[in-house]
Order: C-alpha cells, then structure tokens, then sequence
C-alpha cells in the first residue's frame, strides 16, 4: 500500500499532518493553538487544592478547568500553593474543535508526575526498572539499530535534562515547559516506517525543522522529504483542503447514494448506516454493498475523526447469520491497519454492531 505524510502549515503559520493511503487521507493531526492543551504537554502547575477524600489533586495549568491529579502521584503532604511539574495523560470533557484542536472542558485534563518522553524508537519512561520502553526498534535492520537506538537515548536523556532545567529556572507559574507532540512531530513519530513512500512539505522552515529532526534520529530518511512550496498547493492536488469541514459533518455521503449519520453522545458514538438513494437488482446485494462501503468509509472516519471509546453501528440489517458472517470478515479487514486498539464487540442480539476504539 501506497502511503505518504503531508507535513503542512495553515495560515496561521501552524503546522498540521495528514496521512495518506493509496492517496487517501486516512490520518489527520490538527494545528494546536498556543492557547490550547495537548496529550503529553509537560507543565509547571500550581497545586489549587487537595481532596484526600476524592484521592484528588487539582493543579493549575493555565487551562479553563483545573486538572485532576491522583494523590498517590503528588508529593507526600503536598499543599495548596506548591508548584508540581505534571504531564497531561489525557484530555477530557469538552467539545474539539477540529480545526485548531481547541479544548473547551467541562471537567479537568487528567495529570500524572510520572513523565515520559516519546521518541522514533524508544519512550523515556524514568518509572520503569529499564527507563526506556521499546517502540518501533524491530522496523530498523540489525545494522543500524544499535546506532541509532543509543542516539535517541541520548538525545531524550537530554531532552529530560532541558525540560527539568526550565522548570527550575524562575517564570511565571502555571507555564508550557515542553509539547512533546507538535503535529509535525508526532505525524513522524506515528507514522514514519520505511514503508512510507515520501514526505511532503509546502513551507521552507518548517522542511528545514524537519530535516534537523531526522538528520539526529533517522538520518535514512531524509531522502523522502519533498519541498513543495510556493509553486504547488499540497492541499488542491491531494484534496484535502476541507478535513476540518469533512470530519465534523453529520451525515457523510457514500459512492453508490447511501449514507453513514454519526451523533456523538456524552456515551458512545453512534453511527447509522442507510442505503438511501442507493438502487440495485438485488434488494440482499444492494443491502451488502452499502455496508460495504459503509465499512470502509467507518474505518477511515474513527482515525480522521480520533474516535476513543464505545461506538454502535447500526448497518443495513442483513438477511441470515452468513452473510453476516462474511460481512464482519470484511469489516474487521478494513479496520486492520488502525493503529488504535479496537475490542470487536459484534453484533448485539438486536443486530447493532459493538466496538470500543481507545487511541492511547
């Protein structure tokens, strides 16, 4: 399969990635605002309170909502007023915006003290017994993964070294010590493997970044890095200039004149399939390849759209237990090259269809 990472910038001047799949946007990381919080952001916050009967602490870190801490993770006979360096494990509450990844929570991040530092290869994990936990090493060849496994070591140990510098140096409190994953980043941490055919980017500073970047982690990869700027609109010729209008559509159209609708719930997302305009001979065939094409355009929205937690799927009832059977083989071959974790519930007694999708 064909695959190639978009490495943009909007007009803004922030950046954003797009994963391509036989020249399909199959992946996408929005720009995040300065404003706005990001998994993994590490943060010098101020302890608002303690509630041991919760086993909570709520710490600061310059967001509308203070964000939750488990006592167990702060210091022993932590206060109110203390500083505390946190890392946000999880983002939660609250509507995304699609376009600037914008978080408007109704209830606190989720915090730990327990820091890693994310790389190509390894994590930093200072918790662990090892302190580095294993990451895409089995991708390199034997001759190049000692070398370049022991460079990315050091250059997280020193990435560690600066970030707990910064936090002890006078500033204002609560501050953005390090974003750990810029989209730019996080695209190559994710999606970079020597199957990916190139690296296309449409602005100079942010290639030259870039370049930097693999140059010190994986300088192999530097020969896909493409240029397009000034000339070329990386957005028209590959048509994805419309992902953040694409992914917050409610009803999303399919090829034969069926449809996909989705509501997100405070539980579960929902998704309904309808053959709607769609015509065939066959009124079992026509059933079928709805929730075909169904499947597959599924599988490509919960990764555009980073789809966590419970969805029901309610697809064109089909006729008997085979064919069902044949569609479920096709539905769980579609969503295989998801990174994501996906538990396959199955269809229910009243025929919806069950998974949980947990990104992280």
């Amino acid at each position: 399969m064909k695959s190639d990472i978009l490495l943009l910038k909007n007009a803004d001047g922030l950046p954003e990635a797009i994963l391509l799949e036989e020249g399909v946007a199959i992946e996408w990381l929005p720009t995040i605002s300065a404003t706005a919080a990001a998994n993994q952001d590490i943060i010098l916050g101020r302890i608002e309170s303690v509630d041991r009967g919760l086993q909570r602490v709520f710490v600061e870190i310059g967001q509308p909502e203070n964000a939750l801490l488990p006592l167990k993770e702060a210091p022993v006979n932590c206060k109110a007023g203390q500083t505390i360096l946190v890392q946000i494990r999880r983002l939660t509450g609250g509507k995304k915006n699609s376009e600037t990844s914008d978080h408007a929570p109704t209830k606190g991040h989720l915090l730990t003290t327990k820091i890693q530092y994310p790389g190509l290869f390894l994590v930093l994990d200072p918790s662990t017994e090892a302190g580095f936990l294993r990451s895409k090493t089995k991708l390199l060849p034997d001759v190049q993964r000692t070398t370049l496994v022991d460079t990315e070591r050091t250059l997280l140990l020193q990435q560690r070294a600066l970030a707990e510098t910064d936090a002890q140096a006078g500033g204002s409190v609560p501050r953005l010590i390090s974003r750990l994953r810029e989209p730019h980043v996080a695209a190559l941490m994710d999606w970079l493997t020597p199957e990916i055919q190139s690296i296309q980017l449409d602005d100079l500073e942010l290639f030259q970044a870039v370049d930097v970047w693999l140059t010190a982690r994986w300088p192999e990869q530097r020969a896909k890095l493409r240029l397009q700027a000034g000339t070329f609109d990386l957005r028209a010729i590959h048509r994805v200039s419309d992902l953040a209008r694409d992914v917050s559509k409610r009803r999303v159209l399919l090829k034969n004149g069926g449809s996909i609708v989705w509501d997100q719930t405070e539980a579960l997302l929902a998704i309904d399939v309808n053959t709607g305009k769609a015509q065939a001979s066959d009124n079992i065939q026509l059933r079928f390849k709805t929730n075909q094409l169904a499947a597959v355009e599924i599988a490509r929205q919960l990764r555009l759209r980073h789809t966590d937690g419970l969805v029901v799927i309610d697809f064109v009832r089909l006729p008997n237990e085979a064919t069902r059977l044949e569609f479920e083989y096709l539905f769980k071959a579609a969503l295989q090259a998801d990174h994501a974790k996906i538990t396959f519930g199955g269809f229910t007694k009243l025929g919806l269809y069950e998974l949980i999708r947990q990104t992280r």
